[in-house]
């Protein structure tokens, strides 16, 4: 399995817990761990789980960071498979220091072409953009 499966894999992930309501559950990020666990394979099943397990622990930060980047839309309103995959690769940012944020921005956008429509990867591409921009600026 290679990174890019995996990445899809967890962005379906995300989706699914989003779409069914599990976000708002009972461990929400057990489930992702759970989740992650049966369907990455080797060595992406424990990265993965940790991943999503971090993401959904912090779910209420990585959204307050995509609503601070995004000028029209608000996550709440925001395509469901869009957000999935702007949850992931800003979850990737703040948790995963091995992967450089151009790699994640652009493996997202590469998400959005493949699985939602046809404006989503500019829409991606530009929040995804400003996050790089903020997070960058944090550091400083």
């Amino acid at each position: 399995m290679t990174r890019n499966e995996a990445r899809t894999i967890m962005m379906q992930i995300l989706y699914e817990l989003d779409a069914s309501g599990a976000l708002t559950g009972e461990d929400p990020a057990g489930t992702a761990r759970r989740l992650a666990g049966e369907k990455l394979v080797g060595n992406h099943g424990e990265r993965g789980a940790d991943l999503l397990g971090n993401i959904v622990e912090n779910l209420q930060k990585i959204d307050d960071i995509i609503n601070s980047c995004s000028s029209r839309w608000k996550t709440g309103r925001m395509p469901k498979v869009d957000l999935a995959i702007m949850r992931l690769a800003t979850g990737e940012m703040l948790f995963s220091e091995d992967i450089p944020e151009a790699v994640s921005v652009n493996e997202a956008i590469n998400l959005a072409k493949k699985f939602s429509t046809e404006n989503s990867a500019r829409f991606v591409h530009g929040v995804l953009g400003s996050v790089t921009a903020g997070l960058k600026k944090d550091e400083e």
